[in-house]
Order: C-alpha cells, then sequence, then structure tokens
C-alpha cells in the first residue's frame, strides 16, 4: 500500500485522528440564553440577561425549557414593560495590527481569505519571488517566502512609511516604527518576513500582468506589510446595564471604529470564529442613566454545546507550529502526503482520517509512542537547531536517537503481527461457527469478521448489528441483467443497490436516484448535471456521463453563461457571511455577483 511514517507527519497525523476521537466521544449538553428586545429613541436592539435574581448567570445556569420560560415570565411580570438603565459605560480601546508575514502566518491566511491549499501557496508564492514580466522588465514581486522572521529591512520600511503618507494620509504613519517579535517556537531569522520587493509596485496598478491566483496572493501580502507599519485602530465601545426588578439585569453592548488606522487595509482572519466584531458598527442609541425604556419581548434561546472544529489546513498548521513540530517550509509537503497516503481526506476545508489513517495512528502510538509524542518532536528540532548553530555535534545526537530506535523496530517485526494492527477483537462470537469477531481493515474500510477467516467467511457492516447482518431484498424488482434478486449493499462510497448474483453479475445503480438539474455539461456537452451525494452526505453536483466524463462542482449549477469568461454555466455559493451569490466555477475567472441581481425569469 506504501504507507510511511515521519518525525513531523505522524505527529500530524495523530492531531486530526485525536480530533476525530474527541469529535466522536463528544456528548453535546443543552444551555440556553435570555435575551431582551428593547427599543428607545425608535431604534431597537438587544440585551442579554446576565444576573436573575441577584444571582450571576453562567453558560449552564439555566440548563432546560421549564427554567427559561420561568425567567421570561417572572421577567415579563415584574418589568411591566419597562427596564431602567442602571449603569452606562464608555471605553475606548485600541486594536494593533498584525506582524508581516512569515511562511507559516502566510499559509494559514491564503488558506482562510483566499481558500488556498498550503501546496498552491507556495507554489504561487515561488513565481512572485522569482519573478514576474511586467511591460519590458522582469522583476521578483516578493521577498523570499521561507522565513520565520517578522521584521523588515529599514529600506523597506522607510518606503512603505512613505507609501501610507501618500496614500492613507500622515496622520496614518505612527510616530516610532512598530517592532514585532516571532511566536515561533524555533525560528530561523535568517530572511526578512515576507514582503512586496517594492511597496510602491501598488497591486491595482500591475494586475494586467499577474495571473488571478498571483494577484490574489500578491494582494494579501502587500497588504499585509503595509497595515502592519501603519498606526493602531482606536474602537470606541459602550456597555449598558438594564435592570428590573430585583436584581434582574440585562447587558447590550455596542461598538464603533472611532479610528480605523491599519483596519482601513487590512484585517487579520480567525479560525473557526464568526465575523470580527471590530469590523462592523453597532451602534446603541443614546442612553442616560436612570431612564426608563421600552422592553418589547423577553427571548429564551436554545443552545448546544459542540464538538471541537475538524481541523482545516490554517488550523493544522497553526496548531504544528505551536506544537513546535517541523518547519513551515515543510507544511505543504507534510499535508500532501497526509493525503497522498490516503492517511486523511480534505473534504469542505477540513481533515477526516480515513480508516487507514486511524490504523497507522493507532500502530504508531501504541509500538512507537515516544516517536509520535508531540514534546519528542519538539525536543528533537530543538536539538537539530542546536547543531545548526554549532552547539551540538551531530554524530552523537544521531546515535542517541538511532541505536535505541534500531533496537525497537528489531523488536517490533518480531513480536507484531498484522493482524495485531488491523484487527481488534470484539466481545462477541461469530453467529456462523462460534468463534470470536474482529473488527478488521479491509479494502473498503473497517468492517466486522470472523476470526476464523478463511474458513469461515462471515462479515458484516462495522455500524450493523447482527440481526441486520442478512442483505436486505429489494422487493418487487429483479435484476435486469440476470433477474436474480436485487439487494440493498454497502461499498467503499456508502450504500447502493447490487444483482444478489455478485460476482457472476455485477449490476449495480444508486440506492437514491441523483436528481437532475437539467443543466446541460460544459465540459463534454454531452451529459446533465445531477445532484449526488457524497461519503460523508454531502451534495456535489457531477455530469450523467461520469465515468467518462469527470467534471463535478460543490455549487448547484444554474443555466446562464458567464458574462466575464463565457463558460456556459454559473454556480450559487451560498455564505453566511455573503449570502447567495452567482459565482463562475471557473478557477481563473473572478465573477462574482449577489443573487438579487440575477435576471428575473420571464
Amino acid at each position: 500500500r506504501g504507507l510511511s511514517a515521519g518525525r513531523v507527519q505522524s505527529p500530524a497525523l495523530r492531531l486530526i485522528v485525536e480530533r476525530e476521537l474527541a469529535i466522536e466521544a463528544f456528548k453535546n449538553r443543552e444551555y440556553w440564553s435570555i435575551e431582551a428586545s428593547v427599543k428607545t429613541a425608535d431604534k431597537s436592539f438587544k440585551a442579554k440577561l446576565t444576573h436573575f435574581d441577584d444571582t450571576k448567570l453562567t453558560q449552564f445556569s439555566v440548563e432546560d425549557a421549564t427554567f427559561a420560560n420561568k425567567i421570561k415570565d417572572d421577567i415579563t411580570a415584574v418589568a411591566a414593560s419597562q427596564l431602567l438603565v442602571k449603569k452606562l459605560q464608555k471605553k475606548q480601546r485600541k486594536r494593533n495590527p498584525a506582524a508581516p508575514f512569515t511562511t507559516s502566518t502566510l499559509q494559514q491566511e491564503a488558506s482562510r481569505k483566499l481558500g488556498f491549499t498550503t501546496k498552491k501557496t507556495m507554489q504561487i508564492a515561488q513565481q512572485l519571488y522569482e519573478g514576474v514580466t511586467i511591460g519590458a522588465e522582469t522583476a521578483g514581486l516578493i521577498t523570499y517566502m521561507r522565513t520565520d522572521s517578522v521584521n523588515l529591512a529599514d529600506e523597506a520600511v522607510e518606503e512603505i512609511r512613505g507609501l501610507i503618507a501618500s496614500r492613507y494620509g500622515k496622520e496614518n504613519v505612527p510616530k516610532t516604527v512598530p517592532v514585532y517579535k516571532t511566536k515561533s517556537k524555533n525560528a530561523q531569522e535568517a530572511h526578512e518576513a515576507i514582503r512586496p520587493s517594492s511597496a510602491n509596485r501598488v497591486p491595482e496598478e500591475i494586475r494586467g500582468s499577474l495571473s488571478n491566483d498571483q494577484y490574489k496572493l500578491y494582494l494579501l501580502i502587500w497588504k499585509r506589510a503595509v497595515a502592519s507599519q501603519m498606526i493602531h485602530a482606536l474602537i470606541d465601545g459602550v456597555s449598558a446595564d438594564l435592570t428590573c426588578g430585583k436584581g434582574h439585569v440585562f447587558r447590550a453592548t455596542g461598538s464603533t471604529v472611532n479610528k480605523p488606522g491599519f483596519m482601513s487595509v487590512y484585517l487579520e482572519g480567525k479560525d473557526d470564529s464568526k465575523e470580527d466584531d471590530d469590523n462592523k458598527e453597532n451602534l446603541l442609541p443614546p442612553m442616560q442613566e436612570g431612564e426608563l425604556i421600552d422592553l418589547l419581548e423577553v427571548i429564551p434561546n436554545q443552545h448546544f454545546t459542540e464538538p471541537p472544529p475538524r481541523y482545516g489546513e490554517a488550523s493544522l498548521v497553526k496548531a504544528l507550529e505551536e506544537y513546535g513540530i517541523g518547519r513551515p517550509s515543510t507544511y505543504a509537503s507534510i499535508i500532501s502526503t497526509l493525503q497522498n497516503r490516503d492517511y486523511v481526506e480534505l473534504e469542505t476545508k477540513r481533515f477526516y482520517p480515513t480508516d487507514v489513517g486511524r490504523i497507522v495512528n493507532k500502530f504508531l502510538t501504541q509500538h512507537f509512542t515516544n516517536y509520535v509524542d508531540y514534546d519528542f518532536t519538539a525536543k528533537l528540532e530543538d536539538d537539530l537547531d542546536a547543531v545548526s548553530r554549532g552547539e551540538k555535534q551531530w554524530l552523537p545526537l544521531m546515535k542517541m536517537f538511532w541505536q535505541p530506535f534500531k533496537a525497537l523496530i528489531e523488536d517490533k517485526e518480531a513480536s507484531v503481527q498484522r493482524s495485531d494492527v488491523t484487527q481488534e477483537a470484539m466481545d462477541e462470537n461469530c453467529p456462523e461457527c462460534g468463534k470470536q469477531l474482529s473488527i478488521r481493515l479491509g479494502r473498503n474500510g473497517r468492517f466486522i469478521g470472523c476470526t476464523d477467516y478463511p474458513e469461515c467467511s462471515y462479515t458484516r457492516n462495522l455500524n450493523d448489528d447482527a440481526a441486520a447482518a442478512e442483505p436486505e431484498v429489494v422487493e418487487g424488482r429483479q435484476c435486469p441483467k440476470c433477474e436474480s434478486n436485487l439487494i440493498i449493499r454497502t461499498g467503499r462510497y456508502g450504500k447502493f443497490i447490487g444483482c444478489s448474483s455478485y460476482p457472476n453479475c455485477k449490476h449495480m445503480e444508486p440506492l437514491e436516484k441523483p436528481k437532475d438539474t437539467n443543466v446541460v455539461c460544459p465540459d463534454c456537452k454531452k451529459g446533465t448535471i445531477l445532484e449526488r451525494k457524497s461519503r460523508k452526505g454531502k451534495l456535489f453536483y457531477s455530469c450523467s456521463n461520469y465515468p467518462k466524463c469527470k467534471y463535478a462542482l460543490w455549487n448547484p449549477p444554474i443555466n446562464e453563461p458567464c458574462p466575464n469568461c463565457n463558460w456556459p454555466i454559473l454556480t450559487v455559493k451560498t455564505t453566511k457571511r455573503r449570502g447567495s451569490e452567482k459565482v463562475c466555477p471557473q478557477q481563473e475567472c473572478s465573477y462574482v455577483t449577489p443573487c438579487e441581481e440575477m435576471a428575473k425569469p420571464e
């Protein structure tokens, strides 16, 4: 199968598998929050209940609808449709810009903002570094992209400060040059941070010389470098405590950007979080302490705790860097290796471990515990850095690592059988021969089988109970090829209908007939685009001529050509942040328009 292990790839796999196990073991917990819808000066806003009967509420203070509705009824009765503005508090805070890009932060931010993989980010950065033809000359647009440093050369800082003064105003140039410190545990700072080779090459002015992806990445690097040398932003915050009865307190908060500073150019993205509140106005209407305002409604809201999110490329790179595992310059190849070995799958920009990945991780953590330990890998990284600085000799270091490692390899080769790794004993006996059953790893993933194989060939799906082991016959239908019964089978990509005479007859068809969008495939121009489901249950769209035509999309297609590049179809992309938009599915085309601007049918 071509399996592999390594001092960086194996801890990275362990992170992904352990996160998946945590998600599978997670038990959600119900909790409730109570909001008040209030109005003053003809403006409505929301406030959250923080104290009830003089008791401060925590996340799990209200755990069921009964208590939530009691709170609602009590407050509604005592408030008499009014709340008192008990306390107003105003604060101003600073927000500082992020440091210029290192390799790691560039990979993370390109993943968050542009949807680039780490591999793609490094490939495009390499192109920008090596040079792009602009007019009659070829120029390298960025500095070296493999670096842990957040420092900029003095001449670059002067050039950027001059650009800020002329482009954004002298008031946005700080009196002193901002100084940044690297957060990387094993930083190698031989190079500058990643920046434009000349800040005066404004992205918009050279866009015609760049491909779409080159432009996007250069714009990101340019904005980050310029913003890093700008003045901080000032955020005005206000909070209002609204009370009624005996110790019932609601709190409303609002903020507005007083001086945007660097935020007018660039804001750093975040992993697994909602949109940054600093970047949007959330004003409260004018109020005075002692004022009575209208209580429109008390609203109980039900919530459930959520499991930790699966790693995406950005959050995995961040975790590896925080643990001090590997080098940012190797993260792209490490992530590619995990995918190429079929240890993980990237779906909806999240990593899912495969059955093979789980088995390999289980084997390594059980038998090579020290070598996939996060601290071991980080300490080895420190030792290698010490060698590079001349503080340690490489030969004694290698001997100290190799001798116990070689002895452990020899011991495991003699003592561990393949079945010890690929099989997991169960407390259940085979219904056909009485021998013990085990969870086994096969070509199509994990399944339950008899330990007396090949003498006994009993198997069933992992998630089926013993009673469900018999295949379900499709009533009223026979195989169109051989007239045998049709049965529901489970394969690598989920359940499907197949012939009971397999392998003599290989007829198969989908369990659910794919929905036809009636949009002609723009690639082969013969089939139509069908709505299908992936292994994880996510909808996708592909040509009805598969496998002859492999054209596929994640977003639903519409029968309308792109006005920008004339591609025969557009797709509808829906996000929480931007709503529904028409998007051209061609990577090199950047056409996007809100759905409300779609032409209405006649």
